[in-house]
């Protein structure tokens, strides 16, 4: 069972249960956690206490801002925590003041930390992460809502297993072409919509002539493109061409995820001897697919470094 879709289902049930009606945000965050491990326990079996907290209420979290179907008491918490964050340009200034300001209710604990930083990153662009035991602040992504993961639910199975013989396929072709790529676990349950294939790092080796550093592949923001791909709105939905009529396409997933996969190999063995800059002309040339360039990309950035520093990072409580 897929770890991230028992976080999301515990606190989906969690928000909706007749019995917890009468209860607040925080109460059912809580209660989110208790459930969330008894899920764990007839799944999937033992779990790290810390990294299973930190993922539920970080996804609990980022659910209660994303909501389509908001309780009225999430109206309110989310509107007001909104507005006051939004007037701080730095987390740890809006961390002191709300401090200060509601230190009879503040705890130091996981619950209340990802509170603030869900608020703060949620009004300030950015999405809430947890990696190696640490949260961060990275660029937000669009969001998969629990109406479109309920909807994915019965394909999980099987279109990760199509993807991981996708992948195993792609791996032969980056050996083929000189380069070499090695997974390296992380402390970290992963996003929906990655369907596990971000729970490892994926690290690029390149060919001695190549003359550049490893690099991080983002192998599950891949599968999210494959599965659920961005569209007009902020909103991720399955693919309307894979899952047609609620059945899985095989054929359609695996020529997409051949597309997706390929494309990003395409511009890695292109760079190899053009560089980053004329490597993506010619990749789009061929017809391959070429995210648009980002503002201060050069020639020596392609991809992330591995072992490149977070960004704000508080340390998780015990």
């Amino acid at each position: 069972m897929l770890p991230a879709f028992l976080i999301r289902a515990a606190v989906d049930y969690c928000r909706h249960n007749e019995s917890l009606k009468d209860s607040n945000p925080y109460s059912r965050c809580e209660e989110s956690l208790v459930t969330c491990r008894r899920l764990f326990q007839e799944n999937i079996g033992r779990v790290e206490t810390s990294v299973l907290e930190v993922a539920l209420v970080t996804a609990y979290w980022e659910e209660f801002f994303h909501a389509e179907d908001p309780l009225a008491d999430e109206r309110e918490w989310r509107e007001g925590l909104a507005k006051r964050s939004s007037n701080y340009d730095s987390f740890e200034q809006w961390q002191d003041w709300f401090k200060k300001s509601y230190a009879q209710v503040y705890q130091d604990n996981n619950i209340w930390t990802s509170v603030l930083m869900t608020a703060w990153a949620h009004t300030h662009q950015y999405q809430l992460m947890y990696n190696d035991r640490e949260w961060d602040f990275r660029p937000s992504t669009s969001y998969l809502p629990t109406s479109q993961m309920w909807r994915l639910e019965p394909h999980i199975g099987t279109v990760s297993q199509v993807l991981a013989d996708c992948w195993r396929d792609e791996l032969r072709n980056y050996s083929d072409s000189g380069f070499k790529v090695e997974a390296e676990s992380l402390h970290y349950l992963g996003r929906i919509e990655c369907l596990g294939f971000d729970t490892h790092k994926h690290v690029l080796y390149w060919p001695v002539r190549a003359n550049r550093p490893a690099e991080a592949i983002d192998l599950g923001e891949m599968v999210a493109d494959v599965v659920v791909p961005v569209g007009d709105s902020w909103f991720r939905h399955p693919d309307n061409i894979i899952f047609a009529h609620e059945h899985v396409d095989v054929t359609a997933l695996i020529n997409r995820a051949k597309y997706v996969f390929g494309s990003k190999r395409r511009l890695i063995e292109l760079i190899v001897d053009n560089g980053p800059k004329k490597a993506r002309l010619q990749a789009q040339a061929e017809g391959w697919l070429v995210e648009e360039e980002e503002e201060g990309d050069d020639e020596s950035e392609v991809g992330s470094n591995p072992s490149q520093p977070s960004p704000t990072s508080p340390a998780l409580s015990s």
